[in-house]
């Protein structure tokens, strides 16, 4: 791994030679180095590019930009941030010497920033770069980089990471300066990145809308465990996209369908779907059936539809439990809170899911007053080893008790977790320590036999 380094001192001492400078004066480097990668940042490129376009009167560079930046920071904080961007410097300088070479220059467009540049060396073969051939290259760079971090982040972060790929060639114009005529590649490259995210972005909305189409869902069953004799008194329903596929997870599914404003078609699939399978569950159990924020206000939860549905289902409401999910923020709670209390005139009881994390979810718990509410999984893992996790989990059970609220611990994975959960009240449980989601309707047995 010499490309990034050699880059470096290649850029330092051979170029610019001020490296004594930048050690006897460390705020240069600040100035000029981003402190997170370690990169320099494009003024730094100024000098190679110069002396490129005096010997052959062009040089070509990519733009790798690193989209829905600030909502990993929103979500996760700078620190995960920070993360993403020196594990790309690393997928960069990985593929120096394959898909770029040992001579190519990798840097940050500027300090703390979301974008790379990568100043390719002269091609081999030619004079100039053919457009054709640059594409390609920024294509492979794209998914390499791309493949880097779906093993290097964990899943929840990658569901957030975007990577677009864009080029341009600088040609020498002795009539403007050489920092305008760089910044207006720059500019030409980001541009094309951007281009890049809008055309991917509309290719998956017209895969999911084939898959809505084509009904080309699967349901599978999650059981919810009584803890105190290990038996199911219920079932959470989980959608699946076509097995294999980029929309095989649901949070995949959701995050396109919201970005291209098909929630309630794809949550009307789901909800039939899940329904379909209820009728076939056995008796005295309960399906928790996920509804998105936004669905809540669909006027097929409000009108005779939905109840003409359970009956040809062979369904009572009271068999359901609609779990309210916290994918994306409620923002009319008046009108969410009165579509809830008549669906509970009509039978139905109402779960809140993921307490302890999500979008504002002590609002959403104070505004629905669930019958149930699901502990989420970032409280039940380490509880057992965690005292504060503890007190929290602790807070929700006595909270529970006194509002007469059904408390389900979710995403119990060890004997540990469950015997401590188990110690601090809770009732109801659900993990892959006892299964994980099955096709329906798995043998009582293999649940909870743990």
């Amino acid at each position: 791994m010499t490309g990034r380094h050699e880059s470096h001192k290649y850029l330092l001492e051979s170029w610019l030679e001020f490296h004594a400078a930048i050690e006897a004066h460390p705020e240069i480097r600040r100035l000029l180095f981003d402190p997170v990668t370690g990169l320099p940042t494009t003024p730094l490129l100024f000098p190679r590019i110069e002396s490129l376009l005096e010997e052959r009167g062009e040089i070509s560079l990519l733009c790798i930009n690193i989209v829905k930046y600030s909502k990993i920071e929103e979500i996760y904080g700078w620190q995960v941030f920070d993360d993403v961007m020196r594990k790309v410097a690393v997928a960069l300088e990985e593929i120096t010497g394959s898909e770029l070479r040992d001579s190519d220059i990798i840097a940050e467009l500027m300090i703390s920033g979301n974008a790379f540049v990568v100043l390719l060396s002269p091609p081999r073969t030619s004079d100039v770069m053919v457009n054709e051939h640059l594409s390609s290259l920024a294509r492979r760079v794209e998914g390499r980089v791309c493949r880097a971090l779906r093993s290097a982040l964990d899943l929840p972060v990658f569901l957030k990471f975007g990577c677009y790929v864009g080029a341009a060639t600088v040609r020498q114009d002795k009539s403007k300066r050489l920092e305008r005529i760089v910044h207006d590649a720059l500019d030409q490259a980001l541009d094309q990145a951007d281009s890049r995210e809008a055309v991917d972005a509309d290719e998956r909305k017209a895969r999911l809308r084939d898959i809505i189409s084509n009904e080309d869902v699967r349901t599978f069953v999650h059981p919810v465990i009584h803890l105190p004799d290990r038996t199911v008194m219920g079932y959470e329903a989980l959608t699946r996209g076509p097995e294999g596929g980029e929309f095989e997870r649901p949070d995949k599914l959701f995050k396109v369908a919201y970005d291209s404003d098909l929630v309630l078609k794809l949550e009307r699939l789901c909800r039939h779907k899940a329904l379909q399978v209820a009728s076939q569950m056995p008796a005295n159990r309960l399906m928790f059936i996920n509804i998105e924020p936004e669905a809540v206000v669909d006027p097929e939860l409000r009108d005779v539809v939905f109840s003409s549905m359970l009956n040809e289902a062979d369904l009572s409401p009271g068999q359901i439990v609609l779990e309210i999910t916290e994918r994306a923020a409620i923002t009319d709670f008046p009108t969410f809170r009165s579509t809830l209390e008549y669906l509970r005139t009509l039978g139905f009881a109402i779960a809140v899911d993921d307490a302890g994390a999500g979008y504002g979810s002590l609002q959403c718990l104070a505004e629905t007053r669930p019958e149930w509410l699901k502990i989420d999984m970032s409280l039940t893992r380490g509880v057992d080893t965690d005292e504060a996790r503890q007190q929290l989990v602790t807070s929700l059970v006595t909270f529970a008790d006194r509002m007469d609220v059904k408390l389900i611990a979710e995403g119990i994975e060890t004997a540990e977790q469950l015997a401590m959960l188990e110690s601090l009240g809770v009732v109801y449980g659900q993990g892959f320590y006892f299964t994980e989601p099955v096709a329906p309707f798995p043998d009582d047995a293999d649940v909870c036999g743990a």
